[in-house]
């Protein structure tokens, strides 16, 4: 049986470009986040039916939402998806092409009001006819802006309430040619104005000038390249001595990201804390955790120079979990250097072992 209904598709533009010019894997977990972001603020209840790479086709049978209330819903959705994007710029540590250009994505809506016909299929209901195909192909358009709600007369028409105050945006009359359509009138909206609205990232402000660093080694590779191999939490099984597996790794190497060392008697949990990219030199930070309750901070600096990349680093300790005070204090304050020292010894071991792995893999595969 066929139904009226709402189609409304919001679609990561760029999304082509972005997997196929940068690192397939990364690309695509960053786009399957802002996938979920778009899910999560979908206010007006309305059902998917189908996830397809770059879009969301969502649906809902009956009388549409007014034009109001999709565009509520379309801000609700545009603001969510931007602050992501502006979370990731701020917190990303990886360098490939996916992450350092997530920021360039846009985000677009298509609503048409039409018949559909569905059949189930697993968890959805998967839906086709005439006006499922217009709403697709409504995505290529000749609208010149990156970001916009674009309305079919058809939506537009069965929503419209006289009541509603059309004042809160601007909308604007086009034409659409489709093949085997016709002609289709359209409405849309630019959403840029609504880049204004996202609330500012916050930053932690890390002060370098009082951070000691100590020059471990020199490594024959670039800045970017070094980087990489240092922040990619997987391949510490190559080059960190005595290592048995890592545990708990995150995805994608940002700040707050988390993963486990293990060692035969030893687990090691690490949560990246900072990472800054400046022309010629990075900072990467992460807070080092032992089961023991101590915990240490760690920053490497990594500097470019004419022989390839000076990596420094300068570790200290963090604060106890308690409020310690009097004997227990000094005998923690203790425990923690003794245990800083034999960090610094197999920090200094490690990077010989890291400065011969960036090397040979540079050789293998580095430009």
């Amino acid at each position: 049986m066929n139904a009226q209904s709402i189609l409304y598709i919001p679609d990561i533009s760029g999304f082509t470009k972005f997997v196929t010019n940068t690192e397939i894997d990364h690309s695509n977990h960053i786009i399957s986040e802002l996938i979920e972001i778009i899910l999560n603020a979908n206010v007006l209840n309305l059902e998917v039916s189908e996830i397809e790479g770059d879009a969301v086709l969502f649906y809902r049978k009956g009388d549409p939402p007014t034009i109001n209330e999709l565009f509520e819903q379309s801000k609700k959705m545009f603001v969510e998806f931007h602050k992501h994007l502006r979370v990731i710029d701020r917190d990303n540590v990886c360098q490939c092409g996916a992450c350092t250009t997530a920021s360039g994505l846009s985000l677009k809506f298509i609503a048409h009001q039409g018949e559909i016909k569905e059949t189930s299929i697993g968890n959805f209901n998967k839906l086709y006819g005439g006006d499922v195909i217009l709403a697709h192909r409504l995505l290529k358009n000749e609208i010149r802006l990156n970001e916009y709600l674009l309305m079919t007369n058809n939506y537009f028409n069965s929503a419209h309430k006289e009541s509603e105050k059309e004042e809160i945006f601007s909308i604007e009359d086009g034409k659409e040619t489709v093949e085997n359509f016709g002609d289709i009138d359209i409405k849309f909206i630019s959403l840029s104005k609504l880049l204004n609205e996202i609330p500012p990232i916050s930053l932690d402000d890390l002060d370098d000038n009082k951070r000691n660093f100590k020059l471990l080694v020199n490594i024959n590779s670039p800045i970017q390249f070094v980087h990489q191999m240092l922040t990619d939490h997987k391949i510490k099984l190559k080059w960190v001595p005595g290592i048995k597996d890592i545990k708990e790794s995150s995805q994608i190497n940002r700040v707050n990201s988390t993963h486990t060392c293990v060692f035969d008697n030893l687990e090691i949990h690490f949560v990246t804390r900072r990472n800054e990219v400046k022309k010629d030199s990075m900072i990467y930070g992460e807070n080092i955790e032992l089961k023991s309750g101590l915990s240490f901070i760690s920053d490497y600096k990594l500097v470019s120079v004419d022989s390839g990349t000076d990596v420094y680093l300068k570790v200290t300790p963090g604060k106890p979990k308690y409020n310690l005070k009097g004997i227990k204090k000094v005998f923690w304050i203790l425990k923690a250097n003794i245990v800083l020292i034999v960090l610094n010894r197999s920090n200094k071991k490690s990077m010989k072992y890291f400065k011969r792995f960036v090397e040979e893999e540079f050789r293998k595969y580095g430009d």
